[in-house]
């Protein structure tokens, strides 16, 4: 004689099964998606830095050129510039700083020198 008890239990326990495998699954890819998402952010801000770092140097260029032809305004207008491009670089080195990235304002002058 078959008892049908023990067939639900069998079946509730294959579900089980399934249902912990899902859930298994979905922690993991969601775990796995938040590390990619964390990596992007990296580059992301790194080559915001690279941007900024070459800003700078165009600028000081600009203001240089502005300096010899007597242009005194506009190469105060560079300068203040220069100044607000160095204090975003500096937050964007503290923020990668603690994302874990050792000398973010050397590496991203180093990348930039490989660039060209």
């Amino acid at each position: 004689m078959i008892k049908p008890v023990e067939t639900n239990n069998v079946i509730d326990l294959n579900k089980l099964l399934i249902m912990k495998k899902v859930l298994f699954l979905f922690i993991f890819s969601t775990l796995s998606f938040f590390a990619m998402s964390q990596t992007s952010e990296k580059k992301v801000e790194m080559k915001d830095v690279r941007k900024d770092l070459k800003e700078i140097k165009k600028e000081k260029k600009e203001r240089n050129a502005d300096l010899k032809a007597g242009k005194i305004a506009d190469a105060a207008k560079d300068t203040k510039e220069i100044k607000k491009d160095k204090k975003d670089v500096a937050k964007d080195a503290k923020d990668l700083k603690k994302e874990g990235v050792k000398h973010p304002i050397k590496r991203a002058e180093k990348q930039i020198r490989r660039a060209k």
